[in-house]
């Protein structure tokens, strides 16, 4: 069955309790009792529309939904059959927590898995690249819920704030990144600390590990990551590591390193490439089985560098370091190196793009008591790899002229903001 937009809101509408599916992840919060004019299903799917749709806010999906297009629209694309206000929408998802459509995620993975459109991504021998990198997409001194974290201040203020952990899957020359189920950094039951990005991160490598297990994954982090528990809490998962590694925050290593150095231990390679009409030279070091920390046990980690210099001129173009996992060879640097640099697209090609390109990640479309902020930033979220999952599987509109009449089947890659589609 290949993937389409039917197929995707398939699995979306598993995840919604109906008829069909009594068993669904998500559960209806309200009584029998209750006021139920609109069903969940109408609830989450209208809600969805309006990233779907990348409104810059309900009220104005709320305007194109009293039009005759955007009511066929709501009706023909989702399946919507009586179509929620914008208040009883957030009052009915500020009770369901986020997590009944994270299987959504994995559903969407497994077809593309099977269905190889994941190859392009494999690299390091077959690994797939899961960047981990968390990201704030709410902040107010005054609006606050029981799912934010905080943050006081010296004058005694108080500044609450919502972020999660949004992992994607990337890898060195593809221009989009796959979305995967986020994990929030919110309080956790029992727990008086402040959560932190570290501790969601073994939580999400806790909670779906075992949905890799037929398949490699290599895991990319900031320096954050590249402390001894994060790393053995990967290799425990059966996950391997490529971690930014900064001399501030591993003295010891970099002591061990200097040292090697000096005995002529650290091995080097250069290469060059054109870009433009320059010349860069690419300079790595490399050496395996350095202690990743001084106090014992010290777990042995493989430090690789590069630093990319432009001939002309001697500027440092780019510089960072990585600890691994993966074996350095003079065959293998340069992989594993390459690798660890496509963590940027985390930023750049998924938390920019959510910010600016018409997902409006930080813009408040509600925030509620309970669970909505968390909901709607997991709908801004499937929304973006429905739209990036349609791109790796449609079709390429002909360039022959004699098959541009067939051209016109092929809809738009994914819906600019405010399309209508006809009926």
């Amino acid at each position: 069955m290949t993937l389409s937009f039917g197929v995707m809101l398939g699995f979306f509408q598993r995840a919604i309790p109906t008829a069909s599916f009594a068993n669904a992840e998500i559960k209806d919060p309200r009584l029998a009792s209750n006021a139920t004019r609109y069903s969940i299903k109408d609830t989450v799917l209208g809600a969805f529309s309006v990233f779907f749709m990348q409104y810059e806010s309900f009220l104005e999906h709320q305007r194109q939904m009293h039009s005759r297009h955007g009511q066929d629209n709501a009706q023909n694309l989702f399946g919507l059959t009586q179509i929620p206000t914008t208040p009883q929408i957030r009052n009915i998802l500020d009770e369901v927590t986020a997590k009944g459509l994270f299987r959504v995620f994995i559903w969407i993975y497994q077809s593309l898995h099977r269905d190889g459109y994941l190859k392009p991504y494999h690299c390091l021998g077959g690994h797939l690249l899961v960047t981990l990198d968390g990201t704030q997409y709410f902040s107010s001194q005054t609006i606050h819920c029981e799912c934010c974290s905080s943050r006081t201040h010296k004058n005694g203020s108080i500044t609450y704030f919502h972020s999660a952990i949004l992992p994607v899957i990337v890898a060195p020359g593809q221009p989009q990144v796959i979305s995967l189920a986020p994990e929030f950094i919110t309080p956790q039951d029992g727990s008086g600390k402040q959560d932190s990005e570290v501790a969601a991160a073994k939580r999400w490598i806790n909670n779906y590990a075992s949905e890799f297990k037929n398949q490699p994954i290599t895991l990319l982090g900031d320096d954050l990551y590249s402390r001894q528990p994060m790393v053995e809490h990967c290799l425990d998962s059966g996950m391997n590591f490529i971690f930014t590694c900064l001399p501030e925050s591993h003295t010891a290593l970099y002591d061990w390193l200097n040292y090697l150095e000096n005995i002529g231990e650290v091995k080097t390679l250069e290469t060059f490439q054109w870009h433009k009409r320059s010349k860069e030279i690419y300079r790595y070091r490399y050496v395996n089985h350095l202690p990743l920390r001084d106090t014992q046990p010290a777990l042995g980690v493989n430090w690789c560098e590069l630093t990319l210099t432009r001939q002309s001129d001697g500027k440092v173009l780019y510089q960072n370091a990585f600890v691994t996992c993966h074996e350095l060879t003079d065959k293998t640097v340069q992989s594993v190196v390459s690798a660890g640099r496509s963590r940027w697209k985390t930023e750049n090609e998924n938390h920019n793009v959510l910010k600016t390109k018409g997902y409006h990640l930080e813009h408040n479309f509600g925030h509620g008591q309970h669970h909505l902020a968390c909901f709607l930033l997991t709908l801004n979220l499937l929304s973006f790899l429905f739209h990036t999952v349609l791109h790796l599987v449609d079709k390429p509109v002909p360039s022959n002229p004699l098959a541009a009449r067939h051209s016109s089947r092929i809809i738009s890659r994914y819906p600019q903001p405010h399309q209508v589609f006809p009926v």
